[in-house]
């Protein structure tokens, strides 16, 4: 799952995309392409991919980053069997979250959004999208414990990692860029 953003990279999460040595993004339409790591972030769980030699015309339009509102209602975008569906739902509350870094192996806290969701396997890195249109959050992960509830990165955590791959776009093509919180 991944969204594209301002800047013509794809918003996903780390944990879909960390060791791959190849990955490609297919469009609702149909169209595939290669995407190189642009920046990871391994404690955020957020990663960003940069598509070469694509014209924007073959892209969706990027969508704009927002802050999320306790109380409000969004909706969650993701595939099921190729095809996209949309779930209507409400961010319950932003809060800190307290986890692990996607290798399990050190404690580390992320901006984030608790959220009225059930999420399936695979639907991590599904955007959390606003009436206004612009993507306040990334899902990472769904209880197993408590029904219909999940939780995502706040987009404002998207910041850095886009100033990392902005900045360094020379190193793009060539390694993954670490960032962290």
């Amino acid at each position: 799952m991944g969204t594209i953003i301002d800047g013509g990279f794809i918003l996903t999460v780390a944990h879909g995309v960390a060791g791959q040595t190849r990955n490609q993004i297919t469009t609702v339409n149909g169209e595939t392409f290669e995407a190189t790591i642009a920046a990871i972030d391994i404690d955020l769980d957020l990663a960003l991919l940069k598509i070469e030699l694509v014209t924007e015309s073959q892209l969706s339009t990027p969508l704009r980053l927002a802050a999320a509102k306790p109380g409000e209602r969004v909706s969650f975008v993701a595939f099921d069997d190729q095809e996209q569906f949309i779930r209507e739902t409400k961010i319950k509350r932003r809060l800190r979250i307290n986890t692990q870094n996607i290798y399990l192996k050190n404690k580390t806290s992320r901006p984030g959004l608790e959220v009225e969701l059930e999420v399936s396997v695979g639907n991590s890195g599904g955007p959390l999208i606003n009436e206004s249109g612009d993507v306040v959050g990334i899902v990472w992960s769904t209880s197993r414990v408590v029904k219909n509830r999940s939780w995502a990165t706040r987009s404002e955590a998207v910041t850095a990692l886009l100033a990392a791959a902005s900045t360094n776009a020379s190193a793009i093509n060539n390694k993954a860029l670490a960032c962290t919180g």
